[in-house]
């Protein structure tokens, strides 16, 4: 890795530490910004291309795709809660991330870096599930009302991976740009003003690999 590309992979990783420290409220993912000033000397605009077509446009989107799977995590944990299911389940994330290496590959995109983001994914997703878990064990009072099938929410994260796929493809030339962790932090304090905090720490961890370097 360059020395160029080893300051944008720093730059990201303060970027998910940042949004994804425990107990940072809002206007501490804000600081994110400041503490990205900095990483690159002179960025290139990530805002050419057409409308909703630019690679800023992508890194919004796996921004906003990243949170929605936050979300749905919530879903995810209800169904599993009081049933005696494990959170994590091996043999389907290996399949995910599978899936989501085959169609990095036909569609022309990284399979390494769309693996590493999409197991960043897995794993803020199962940080949501635990933390739900073990709330909803000490609190009786939060438990949620409905339990949901889980065939009913997986269509729903199948959505997600396909279109991270397509968000990839668009991002992919913002990856190795001087301005990939401040964009990607503009995005995610925007997404996170709507998420409490065990959602913000998810964020920030799905988006630790997004800016990781020189795609090569």
């Amino acid at each position: 890795m360059s020395r160029a590309a080893g300051g944008r992979d720093r730059c990201g990783r303060r970027l998910a530490a940042v949004i994804g420290r425990r107990g940072t409220a809002l206007a501490g993912a804000v600081l994110a910004l400041g503490l990205l000033a900095g990483c690159g000397d002179q960025p290139l605009p990530l805002t050419e291309g057409p409308p909703g077509a630019s690679p800023a446009d992508g890194l919004i989107r796996i921004v906003e795709l990243s949170a929605q799977r936050a979300r749905i995590s919530d879903q995810v944990a209800a169904a599993k809660f009081g049933t005696g299911t494990a959170v994590t389940d091996p043999a389907r994330e290996a399949a995910v991330v599978a899936e989501t290496r085959a169609d990095a590959t036909r569609d022309g995109v990284d399979p390494d870096w769309a693996a590493r983001i999409v197991s960043d994914q897995i794993a803020a997703s199962t940080q949501v599930q635990n933390d739900l878990i073990r709330q909803w064990t000490d609190r009786p009072d939060t438990r949620p009302a409905q339990r949901p099938e889980l065939a009913r929410v997986r269509p729903q994260l199948d959505r997600i991976g396909d279109e991270l796929v397509a968000a990839l493809k668009l991002a992919g030339p913002a990856r190795a740009n001087e301005e990939c962790p401040s964009t990607l932090a503009q995005a995610a304090v925007e997404q996170a003003r709507g998420l409490d905090e065990v959602h913000r720490n998810a964020l920030g961890r799905s988006l630790k690999s997004v800016c990781d370097g020189d795609p090569g």
